[in-house]
């Protein structure tokens, strides 16, 4: 398979320029285990570097003069259901996403999907190696890939050098960083999003867990952005996070990260992506805030999602209702990962570290897996 073979996903549409020098931040240093994957990259970055230049001859103009909408964003932690809410929203007919292929190569997108993308479909894994969803090049993907191979600035690039995560993991949150790294972000985000809108032509429903640690930096490109949080059981979210780590990083490694570094990183990052958002979540606009559970979603899709359209003014339901009742039946079949019960240690562990989670969102700490004790 593609991805499994030649290289992370998520830098296969670098430039070649964007390529060495992150090469050169990181001294160069690739794990014999994956020196496999570096003719790829290498490869996939020249061709990307010759294709850009014929984009912007193309349509560059045509970008410069898209107004997009401000976007919807889907938030939420990692393993949290983000995946699942952003299918449903996009299928409302109405709202248009990035694809997987357009997240890979957000630099040639516009010249190279109609013919690149058949080519790589018939390579790319039907199912996510990480659980059991349903994935193709055409399929939703969150935008955070396209932002690391725009900007270099994203903690997604932890994945493929952990040996230098300090440096990658400050672009979750971007606390203690310089305006120049601020500026690149933002300038990546704006022009990912005028393309798309160019390819679409309507309004975008964004989707990546990294953004719930960003709203302030988002309202200053988008002040009447809306946003949905999707919350879960923070024992669920360890146990999948933890099970997706330990599938991920190997394929998108370039860098060894020795499985029992796994669960702090969980526990760090989780931290880290929480105080942000409930730090800056008082900063969104009334009414342009609706904040979710997992559990609620799972029970009661289609009133959940009504609310939701409601409450954040996403336009009339019933018409998109028409659209959503036959992918849930079609997918009311669908069987989650099984991940054995937390261990007592664990538990204790989480109690500790994410008391204030539990807190602000509604969980308590008395059971493996207790309902949630509210809804919002």
């Amino acid at each position: 398979m593609l991805v499994k073979y030649f290289g992370p996903a998520c830098l296969a549409g670098i430039t070649l320029q964007d390529w060495l020098m992150l090469l050169a931040e990181n001294g160069f240093r690739v794990s014999p285990r994956y020196w496999g994957k570096i003719p790829f990259l290498t490869v996939s970055s020249v061709c990307t570097t010759l294709f850009q230049p014929v984009e912007q001859a193309l349509f560059g103009s045509q970008i410069r003069e898209q107004q997009p909408e401000p976007p919807v964003f889907v938030l939420g932690c990692w393993r949290s259901g983000t995946t699942h809410l952003h299918n449903l929203l996009t299928l409302d007919q109405r709202y248009a996403f990035p694809n997987m292929f357009q997240t890979m190569y957000p630099n040639t997108f516009l010249v190279s999907e109609s013919w690149l993308r058949p080519m790589l479909d018939a390579m790319t894994p039907r199912k996510r190696f990480m659980d059991n969803m349903d994935q193709g090049l055409r399929e939703p993907h969150e935008d955070e890939m396209a932002l690391a191979i725009m900007s270099r600035r994203s903690n997604m690039l932890s994945w493929a050098f952990p040996h230098n995560a300090q440096r990658y993991d400050r672009f979750l949150d971007f606390a203690n960083t310089t305006d120049d790294d601020r500026n690149r972000w933002k300038q990546a985000l704006d022009l990912f999003v005028r393309k798309l809108t160019l390819r679409t032509g309507r309004r975008l429903v964004l989707k990546s867990p990294n953004h719930t640690a960003r709203i302030r930096l988002l309202l200053e490109m988008y002040p009447d952005a809306k946003f949905v949080h999707l919350k879960r059981h923070p024992y669920d979210v360890f146990r999948s996070m933890c099970h997706m780590a330990s599938k991920v990083q190997p394929v998108w490694g370039l860098q060894h990260m020795p499985p029992e570094e796994i669960p702090g990183m969980v526990i760090e990052t989780y931290q880290r992506l929480y105080n942000a958002y409930l730090e800056q979540r008082a900063l969104i606009p009334a009414g342009n805030l609706h904040e979710i559970s997992y559990e609620d979603l799972v029970a009661e899709p289609t009133a959940v999602l009504r609310q939701t359209y409601e409450s954040l003014d996403l336009g009339e339901f019933d018409a998109f209702h028409q659209q959503l009742q036959p992918y849930l039946e079609k997918n009311a079949s669908y069987k989650k990962n099984k991940h054995a019960e937390l261990p007592a240690d664990d538990r204790d562990r989480l109690h500790t570290a994410w008391a204030r989670y539990f807190t602000e969102f509604g969980y308590t700490m008395d059971a493996d897996n207790p309902a949630p004790t509210s809804s919002t």
